[in-house]
């Protein structure tokens, strides 16, 4: 019998994602929304994740291997979960100069969402989480983190980000 290939990547994300010990994770789609939002295709017995936007598809990661697209999945739980985190214990820092073009800074610092699915990465693999804080240093050395974003951030920033 022939196992589904997309069964059997969701079956793998639930069991990697446990051993966060957040709860559900991410349902993978199989069918286009044109929303922006993820879903899998299987082509040539490997996975692409492909997202749609109004009508048109916008991007493509082909030939992923069943665990560099449950990898995928689980950052984007991870994010998720961290940006929800962040939003919810954000706050605006007393006497602090406003950022270019705000009237207030509002206490974001992009590090703040981050270092925490970095955590979660690291929870579900020391690899993962690896990954991930490497995608942050590519990210971070392209458009670093600005003044204020330094000064909001509630967990430690590794050298090269200050």
């Amino acid at each position: 019998m022939k196992t589904d290939p997309v069964k059997e990547l969701q079956a793998l994300v639930e069991t990697l994602w446990a051993r966060t010990g957040l709860g559900d994770c991410v349902q993978i789609g199989t069918v286009r929304r044109d929303d922006g939002s993820e879903h899998v295709e299987i082509v040539d017995n490997r996975y692409d994740i492909v997202v749609t936007e109004k009508g048109s598809e916008v991007q493509r990661t082909a030939g992923l291997s069943i665990s560099d697209a449950a990898r995928r999945f689980l950052h984007e739980s991870a994010v998720a979960q961290a940006c929800a985190a962040e939003l919810r214990d954000r706050r605006a820092p007393n006497d602090a100069p406003s950022p270019p073009g705000a009237a207030k800074d509002s206490g974001y610092s992009r590090w703040n969402w981050m270092a925490p699915t970095v955590e979660i990465m690291s929870r579900i693999s020391p690899e993962f989480g690896d990954w991930t804080l490497q995608e942050y240093r590519t990210v971070l050395g392209q458009y670093p983190l600005t003044d204020h974003e330094i000064r909001n951030a509630r967990y430690p920033l590794p050298p090269e980000f200050l």
